[in-house]
């Protein structure tokens, strides 16, 4: 890690909720509390799980924080008394849950990276499913749409990645058997998310997910001893097509090529407006800062092309940015004998012949945008 100051994480990781990462967690925290390690409960959900529960009686608990929200009560870790207690490591469960508004930060992934800040070490669990750049694959999968996600790079912080493995088989026979929900949830439970096909899948991402970190580890190792040319990808996004996904999916691409990514957003023309709109319309605007947040959440330079000609300012950014590969939508036509030979793409292609151009294809299921 860079500062040696800094607490270490260790990342417990599985493929869906069942697998055991908790008990898992609990069970090595209980090992390093005999050898003498101040170990801290900072926030455990045992889902009213009996066994989960016994494992948390030897363990010191740091009591939660009590909020209202709405008129109800809600229970959150207390990040000032985990900074207050500080024990040489805090247990702090289901890293990409939100919390009730009024919290110190609207992440418990931010709260475990103060907690890190003030030289504490944090063992978190997560699921594959919540990890930001996958939440399109993951839609097109399993076809549920993961409201609450984390950070790719936590991943690359985190000293350790712990997979948490179970055959699809066995999960879905602990979930018949209540050990994951409750009786009246379980038949739900079978028909959508706990099918044995989206389970497959899911642990497939995780297994890769995985292999993906030891192999970027190498290559890193590799790069120290030999540097190579680095690439640079741009991803250009229009406010009517899929942005979120295309922006994901260059990503994904930037992590395996170990690359730099730049976003570049191409705002409507005014023409396009209706008169009296005023600059930008009120969901430009939202459109836009949702976008900026998801590039500075990848790590990614973010840009805003607002010249009449969205094709001079592609092609005179990547000339600036050095960009190697560039990852579009699908244009609206792609006849190239009429009018086609000055559409966006053909352009870009003919003026940037040092460039791979990479057209990404729609997603049925969002039609209509994000």
């Amino acid at each position: 890690m860079e500062n040696n100051a800094k607490g270490k994480l260790t990342i417990f990781l599985g493929s869906a909720a069942g697998v055991g990462k908790t008990y898992t967690m609990l069970s090595e925290a209980q090992q390093q509390l005999k050898s003498g390690v101040d170990v801290r409960v900072g926030y455990i959900e045992s889902h009213g799980r009996a066994d989960t529960e016994r494992m948390i009686d030897d363990i010191p608990v740091i009591p939660r924080k009590n909020m209202e929200y709405r008129g109800a009560s809600f229970e959150e870790m207390d990040l000032d008394a985990v900074l207050a207690v500080h024990s040489q490591l805090a247990l702090v469960d289901e890293m990409a849950h939100t919390n009730v508004p009024g919290s110190v930060h609207r992440k418990r992934y931010q709260d475990i990276e103060t907690i890190l800040d003030h030289g504490i070490g944090v063992w978190t669990t997560v699921n594959i499913q919540h990890l930001e750049s996958l939440n399109d694959l993951v839609f097109e999968l399993t076809g549920v749409k993961i409201r609450e996600t984390f950070p790719d790079y936590l991943l690359e912080r985190a000293e350790e990645v712990r997979l948490i493995d179970i055959s699809p088989e066995a999960l879905i026979e602990r979930l018949k058997g209540g050990k994951i929900y409750a009786p009246g949830k379980v038949e739900a439970a079978l028909g959508n998310f706990f099918q044995k096909a989206n389970l497959t899948a899911l642990r497939e991402l995780a297994l890769r997910e995985v292999a993906d970190e030891v192999e970027e580890i190498a290559s890193s190792e590799e790069q120290l001893a030999a540097p190579v040319t680095a690439e640079r990808i741009m991803v250009c996004v229009r406010p009517e097509t899929n942005a979120q996904r295309l922006i994901r999916r260059a990503w994904r691409m930037t992590k395996r090529l170990n690359a730099d990514l730049v976003v570049a957003y191409i705002k409507r023309p005014l023409t396009w407006r209706r008169e009296g709109d005023g600059e930008y319309s009120e969901e430009e605007r939202e459109r836009i800062k949702s976008l900026h947040d998801l590039s500075q959440l990848l790590g990614a330079d973010f840009v805003e092309l607002s010249s009449p000609d969205a094709a001079s300012g592609i092609i005179a950014v990547a000339r600036e940015k050095k960009v190697s590969q560039i990852f579009m939508g699908r244009p609206r036509t792609l006849n190239p004998l009429s009018r086609g030979r000055n559409t966006l793409l053909y352009r870009i292609m003919s003026e940037l012949k040092e460039v791979d151009v990479h057209v990404i294809g729609e997603d049925p299921r969002e039609e209509g945008g994000e």
